[in-house]
C-alpha cells in the first residue's frame, strides 16, 4: 500500500507542477506556511494513517528481524520498505526538509536499535553461560559480520554507525575485561585465528584506547619470550667461550622470537601500527639487555658485528639457513644479511656496532677474507638505508683504498721490473688512509729479515717520491706471510715439497732467525738444529718478551719448535724440531689469540667512549652556536635529542659542558649560574 500511495503522490505532484513552481514557491518566499503537493500528501499519510499504526508496524519489523537473525527465511526487502517510508515522512509541517531524518530516527531507528540490543544482550548472556570465552568470540565475530553485511541492505546510510556502535557496545565492550584476560593464553597457544578474531572485535570499539591494553600485554609478552630465549642459549657449552659462536646463538635466538611475533603481527593484528610499535619496543628492550648482554656493557652490538663478520668471511659457512630452498648463494647471503639488519634496527648503541663492524671489515679486506664484494657492498647499502651516508662513509672509503692500493702495487712491481730489481718473493701491500681505517700503528718497531727489509725500503722510497709529505707506517701486526720449511726427517710429499706455514710477520721474523743461524740447505748444521734463547730472539727481532712469548707458545704447541722448559721463561731455549711431521702440507699458525681479542675489544670500547665525548661536545657547540644562550636543563634535553648514534648520559653531557667551559667555548651567565652563554 505504501508503494501505491507513493506512486500516486508522484502523479498528483506532477499534475500540480505549475502550482508547485509558481504560486507555492512565491508563498514560501514570502514566509507563508505552505508546502508542495507531494509533501502535503506525505504529511496526510503520516498524520491520518501512519501515527496510528506505527507501533504495530514496528512490532512486525522486529518480529521479522528476529526470524532473520534466527536463521529463518524472511524477506529483508520488507524491512527496507518500512525504513524508507520513515525517511520519506520526515518533512516538518512547514514543508521545509530541514529535519528530514527526524521521523526516521525517532520513530524507527531508536526503537530498532533498542530491540536489537535487547536481542543480542540475551544471546550474549546465554553464550557465556553455555560455553567458553573462545566460543563466545567465535560466535560474536560471526554474528557481527552477518549484521554488517545485512544492515547495508535495509538501514539508511546515515544510521549505520549508530547501529554498529550499539551492537559493539552490547557484544564487545561489556566483555572487554574477559577479552583482555584471554589474550595471553591465546598468545601462548600461538592461535593466530582466534587472536585475529579477538583483535577485530576490540578494534570495532575504537583502534585507539580500546587496543592499548592488548598492545601492552603483547609488548610485555614479547619481551619475556625474548629474554627467555636468550637465557636458554646463554652459557651454552656449544659456544666454548668463542665470541663468534655466542654471537650466532644470540642472533639466532633474537631472530626466532622476532620472526614468530612479526608473523602474528601480520596474520592476527593486520600490521596494526600500535602493535608494530609494541613489538619494536619489546625487541629493543630484550635485545640490548638480557642474560648475554648485561646492562651498560653494550654487548649486543658487538655480537651482531661478530655475526655479520661470520656471514661475510670466507670459510665460515652459513650460520643460519635463510631464503628459499634451492636459492643461489647470493640470494641466501642477502636473506641472511637482511635478517642481521633486522636486528640492527633494534640496537641502541649503534656507534658500538659501527666501530666493531669497521674493525671486522678492515680485517676481511686486508686479509682478503671477504666471501664476495657483492655481499660487502650489499650490507653497506642496507646500513646506509637505515642510518644514512655519514654512518657508512668510512666503510665506503675502505673499498676505495683497496682499489687504489691494487693499482699502486701493480705500478710498483712494474717499476721494479723496469729498474732491474727482482723482488725475491710474491709481494702484496695495501696503503690505507689513517682516517678511514680503525687500525693502530704498532707500539714496537720490528727488525725485519734482510730479504724483506730491502723490498719494504724500496717501496717506502717509491711511495714517498710519489706522494711527497705523506708518512708511511708499516702495520706489521696485521701483515701475513707464507713460508716454506723443509725438515730432514719428513717423509712422503713433505720431504720433497716441504711444509707451507701461514704465519704473521712477527712469526716470520722469528722463524727466519733459525734459518739464518743454520746456514743454507735444509736449515740444519747439526742433527739437533740451531738453538736460540728468548733474549737472542728479542734482540734480533726488536720485539719485547710479552710479544714474543705468545708466538713461541704457538710454535711449541704446533711442535715446530721445541722448548727447553715446559713453561716459557727468560732462560728458555728453543730449537727447530727435526722430527716435525704433519698430515697437512699447509698449516695456519697465524691464529688469533683470546688475549688479543679481549684487549682489542677493550681498546675498541675505550675508543668508543672517546668518540662519544667528542660527539657530545660537538652537539653542544652546534646547539649553543644557534641558540646563543640556554639553561642547563634545556641544553641537556637538546643534546640528548640531537645525538642519534647512542643514548647520551646526563653525566657525560655535564662532563662535556665542563670541558667546553675550560676550552672557552661556553661560559656561565653571571646573573644565573644555571644558564650558559656561547662564546664566539
Amino acid at each position: 500500500e505504501w508503494t501505491k500511495y507513493g506512486d500516486s503522490a508522484k502523479i498528483t505532484h506532477n499534475i500540480f507542477a505549475y502550482l508547485n513552481r509558481h504560486w507555492i514557491q512565491r508563498e514560501q518566499d514570502e514566509g507563508s506556511n505552505v508546502c508542495d503537493v507531494s509533501t502535503l500528501m506525505y504529511q496526510l499519510w503520516r498524520d491520518q494513517f501512519f501515527m496510528s499504526i506505527r507501533n504495530t508496524l514496528l512490532d512486525s519489523v522486529f518480529s521479522l528481524m528476529t526470524r532473520i537473525r534466527n536463521g529463518q527465511v524472511a524477506d529483508i526487502n520488507l524491512v527496507k520498505s518500512v525504513a524508507d517510508s520513515f525517511v520519506s515522512l520526515g518533512n516538518d509541517d512547514s514543508g521545509i526538509a530541514s529535519k528530514r531524518m527526524e521521523v526516521y530516527e525517532k520513530y524507527f531507528l531508536e526503537p530498532f536499535i533498542k530491540s536489537s540490543v535487547e536481542y543480542y544482550r540475551e544471546e550474549a548472556d546465554r553464550l557465556l553461560q553455555e560455553g567458553s570465552i573462545i566460543d563466545y568470540i567465535v560466535r560474536v565475530s560471526s554474528r557481527l559480520q552477518e549484521e554488517d553485511d545485512r544492515v547495508e541492505l535495509y538501514l539508511h546510510e546515515s544510521s549505520l554507525k549508530d547501529f554498529k556502535d550499539a551492537l559493539n557496545k552490547v557484544l564487545v565492550t561489556r566483555q572487554k575485561d574477559k577479552f583482555y584476560s584471554e589474550f595471553e593464553p591465546l598468545l601462548d597457544a600461538r592461535d593466530s585465528l582466534n587472536l585475529k578474531r579477538l583483535y577485530s572485535l576490540v578494534a570495532r570499539t575504537g583502534k585507539g584506547s580500546a587496543l592499548d591494553p592488548l598492545r601492552d600485554i603483547f609488548s610485555a609478552y614479547v619481551k619475556k619470550a625474548g629474554l627467555d630465549a636468550i637465557k636458554q642459549v646463554s652459557g651454552s657449552e656449544e659456544t666454548g667461550g668463542a665470541i663468534a659462536k655466542e654471537a650466532r646463538l644470540f642472533v639466532t635466538a633474537v631472530l626466532g622470537v622476532h620472526d614468530l611475533f612479526a608473523g602474528l603481527l601480520h596474520d592476527a593484528f593486520e600490521e596494526d601500527t600500535g602493535f608494530s610499535k609494541s613489538l619494536d619496543n619489546a625487541c629493543k628492550d630484550f635485545i640490548n639487555t638480557n642474560a648475554m648482554c648485561p646492562e651498560g656493557e653494550a654487548r649486543a652490538p658487538q655480537m651482531l658485528a661478530h655475526y655479520c663478520d661470520t656471514l661475510l668471511k670466507k670459510g665460515s659457512g652459513n650460520v643460519r639457513k635463510a631464503g628459499a630452498e634451492g636459492a643461489s648463494d647470493e640470494d641466501s647471503l642477502e636473506a641472511q644479511l637482511s635478517q642481521a639488519v633486522c636486528v640492527f634496527r633494534y640496537i641502541k648503541a649503534v656507534d658500538v656496532f659501527q666501530k666493531f663492524y669497521s674493525q671486522h671489515l678492515s680485517r676481511r679486506l686486508v686479509y682478503e677474507q671477504s666471501v664476495s664484494s657483492y655481499g660487502e657492498e650489499m650490507m653497506i647499502s642496507k646500513l646506509k638505508e637505515i642510518s644514512g651516508v655519514d654512518f657508512t662513509s668510512k666503510l665506503t672509503r675502505m673499498f676505495t683504498d683497496m682499489t687504489l692500493s691494487k693499482e699502486m702495487s701493480e705500478e710498483f712491481k712494474e717499476k721494479c721490473r723496469d729498474g732491474d730489481f727482482a723482488i725475491p718473493f710474491d709481494f702484496d701491500m695495501k696503503v690505507l688512509h689513517t682516517v678511514s681505517w680503525p687500525l693502530k700503528a704498532p707500539d714496537t718497531k720490528l727488525l725485519l729479515p734482510s730479504e724483506l727489509s730491502s723490498v719494504c725500503s724500496r717501496f717506502t722510497n717509491y711511495y714517498q717520491n710519489k706522494h711527497n709529505g705523506r708518512k708511511l707506517n708499516w702495520m706489521w701486526q696485521h701483515s701475513k706471510a707464507e713460508i716454506k720449511m723443509f725438515f730432514p726427517k719428513a717423509t712422503g710429499p713433505a720431504a720433497k715439497a716441504g711444509y707451507i706455514f701461514h704465519v704473521s710477520t712477527f712469526q716470520l721474523a722469528i722463524l727466519m732467525l733459525f734459518n739464518d743461524e743454520s746456514g743454507p740447505g735444509t736449515g740444519y748444521d747439526s742433527p739437533n738444529g740451531p738453538t736460540l734463547t728468548l733474549e737472542q730472539i728479542s734482540q734480533a727481532t726488536g720485539l719485547d718478551n710479552d710479544m714474543i712469548k705468545p708466538e713461541l707458545e704457538i710454535f711449541c704447541k704446533a711442535r715446530v719448535l721445541v722448548s727447553s722448559n715446559n713453561k716459557i721463561s727468560g732462560d728458555s731455549k728453543f730449537t727447530l724440531n727435526a722430527n716435525f711431521k704433519s698430515k697437512h702440507l699447509r698449516i695456519n699458525l697465524a691464529v688469533s689469540k683470546k688475549v688479543e681479542q679481549k684487549r682489542e675489544a677493550t681498546d675498541t670500547m675505550r675508543a668508543v667512549d672517546v668518540d662519544r665525548m667528542y660527539a657530545i661536545q660537538a652537539a653542544i657547540v652546534r646547539i649553543m652556536k644557534t641558540r646563543k644562550q640556554l639553561s642547563h636543563r634545556q641544553l641537556v634535553e637538546d643534546t640528548i635529542s640531537m645525538i642519534k648514534l647512542f643514548q647520551a648520559s646526563i653525566g657525560d653531557i655535564k662532563k662535556g659542558i665542563d670541558t667546553l667551559i675550560d676550552k672557552e667555548y661556553l661560559e656561565r651567565s653571571e646573573s644565573n649560574r644555571d644558564v650558559y652563554n656561547y662564546l664566539a
